[in-house]
């Protein structure tokens, strides 16, 4: 329903109002008061006016009545206004008052050009309403140079996905064609592919012994305060193979240390000793005679056969070796990765950790027969430098931590480390003392001897290192370790076929020297020797 307009509806309602006031005012005229004659028409009309004045004056009172108090609504709705109330408490009527009101304009037809041209009739429209159609421009916008730029990189990252995707399909399809026999494999390219895969995992090498290196630095800077127990060399072994305290050790039992490579679901805490030591000979000496691998025989009794499984790189190796039986613990077989370097003071470093090769699988039941069980040497680390206080002896730091395998109770681990702490690591540096002063003439020989046939990469030093310990026998008799006191030699790629990567070794250098261990007093107490870890350059 179409509901009228304010005026249009007063003036509708006043009118019907007024039509039927003014019919009565005429017949009450024209009759007159009933009795008498007619009156003129003069008087008549003069009747009329007042009667219908008073008649159109109440019917618009009347109107304004019925609007205010029944069609406040659809005014409301109909007005575009804003309604103002009067305040006074004696009014009960609401006016309405209107604040603004929109026009709307009037729209002109829009006729194209060419139809104005042709004439016609528009059906009573003037031609002055009609105007001509605005034509769209046909000119192209120019578009924003950062909506240019994220459309192409938007269409690189979509090529490049594709030729991702390419690439491996055809390396695919071609790998599968050199299985079946169709296409025969370039020499060229299987050399170059093998040499950017021993590239890729010597880079992977070298950073964990980087890690490696720095877990040792901080096993270091713990104390007593930290969980170290003191080991006391045993009694009846004291003053044959320790008696100036020239050996100190310290044992914990801690977790798997091997890092993002430890067994996360593995809570058993295994043995780790660190050792300190000093040997009454030069540095050269000692690295020389421990580089030997026909001297391992002769300072160590828990290794009894060792091999090379793979070469990463000329200072990095993956070794294989065995351990007799120990009190009630079968032989164990270990599988390490081993690598050493030498610092910018001469500090020989040597660290290892249990690694996985898929020509070794590893047994875990010590029951199978023929099979030696696998054992776990987890992390290690050997610092051999000289001595600050007296050039003509080394110092050695021995940290080992290892986990015996075969599923061995935690009981009957504790009680066999237990009686081999006491005993090993005071034995083990003992026999190396004696052994480099026996044959410190021929070790000299044979350090003189590598140093003039020995042909290494620059950077690397022709010095031969090596030792054999608990888990792993590992020896370069030809050197080949990263030295950072040695310049190093820009190479072509073409000549660089050992894969070396000292370059990225490259940085400041950390000297590992170690005070001699505090005498004991008679009661066997003593303090963790200090170690100090400052830069040197």
């Amino acid at each position: 329903m179409r509901v009228l307009p304010s005026k249009e509806l007063v003036l509708l309602l006043s009118l019907i109002v007024f039509s039927s006031s003014f019919s009565t005012c005429l017949a009450s005229a024209t009759s007159g008061n009933g009795s008498g004659p007619s009156s003129s028409f003069s008087d008549v009309v003069s009747q009329i006016s007042r009667q219908g004045q008073a008649t159109w004056s109440r019917s618009t009172n009347a109107v304004q009545q019925i609007m205010s108090n029944r069609g406040q609504a659809t005014l409301t709705r109909s007005i575009p206004a804003l309604s103002l109330y009067n305040g006074e408490k004696d009014l009960t009527r609401k006016t309405l008052e209107v604040s603004s009101v929109k026009r709307k304009r009037r729209r002109q037809l829009q006729i194209p050009k060419e139809q104005l041209k042709g004439g016609g009739f528009y059906y009573g429209v003037s031609t002055k309403t009609l105007t001509k159609a605005s034509t769209p421009s046909t000119a192209a916008k120019k578009p924003k140079l950062s909506d240019s730029m994220f459309e192409a990189l938007e269409e690189l990252k979509y090529l490049r996905l594709e030729m991702e995707t390419m690439r491996k399909e055809m390396q695919t399809l071609r790998q599968k064609m050199i299985e079946d026999g169709d296409l025969e494999e370039n020499p060229e390219e299987m050399k170059a592919k093998q040499l950017a895969m021993n590239r890729k995992r010597q880079k992977k090498c070298e950073k964990l012994a980087e890690e490696i290196e720095e877990w040792a630095q901080q096993i270091l800077r713990e104390t007593e305060d930290d969980g170290w127990k003191q080991v006391q060399c045993s009694k009846m072994m004291k003053k044959s193979v320790n008696p100036t305290q020239r050996t100190t050790a310290y044992l914990k039992w801690m977790k798997d240390s091997r890092g993002d490579m430890a067994v996360k679901t593995d809570e058993t805490e295994y043995p780790c000793i660190k050792c300190f030591s000093t040997i009454d000979a030069p540095l050269e000496d000692v690295c020389t005679y421990l580089s030997q691998e026909s001297a391992a025989p002769e300072y160590n009794d828990v290794v009894v056969k060792y091999n090379d499984i793979e070469e990463i790189s000329p200072n990095a190796k993956i070794c294989w070796s065995q351990s007799p039986q120990i009190l009630f613990l079968k032989p164990r077989e270990f599988i390490t990765f081993c690598h050493h370097r030498w610092k910018r003071d001469g500090t020989e470093v040597i660290v290892n950790q249990a690694w996985d090769h898929p020509d070794y699988p590893a047994i875990d039941d010590e029951n199978t027969a023929g099979k030696s069980c696998r054992a776990l040497a987890l992390r290690g680390a050997n610092f051999l430098s000289r001595d600050p206080d007296d050039p003509e002896k080394t110092n050695v730091i021995l940290i080992a931590h290892a986990n015996p395998g075969g599923n061995v109770p935690q009981w009957a681990a504790r009680t066999a480390v237990n009686a081999l702490t006491p005993i090993e690591p005071f034995k083990l540096f003992h026999k190396i003392n004696e052994a480099v002063q026996k044959n410190q003439k021929q070790v000299r020989q044979r350090l003189e001897q590598a140093e003039m046939v020995s042909t290494v990469p620059p950077g690397r030093s022709p010095r031969p290192a090596g030792i054999a310990q608990m888990g792993y026998a590992c020896f370069w008799p030809n050197g080949g370790g990263v030295d950072e006191g040695r310049p190093r030699k820009q190479k072509s790629p073409e000549q660089n076929t050992d894969g070396a990567i000292g370059s990225d070794n490259a940085g400041p250098t950390e000297n590992e020297n170690t005070s001699d261990a505090t005498e004991s007093e008679d009661d066997g107490s003593s303090r963790m020797p200090a170690v100090s870890l400052d830069d040197s350059s």
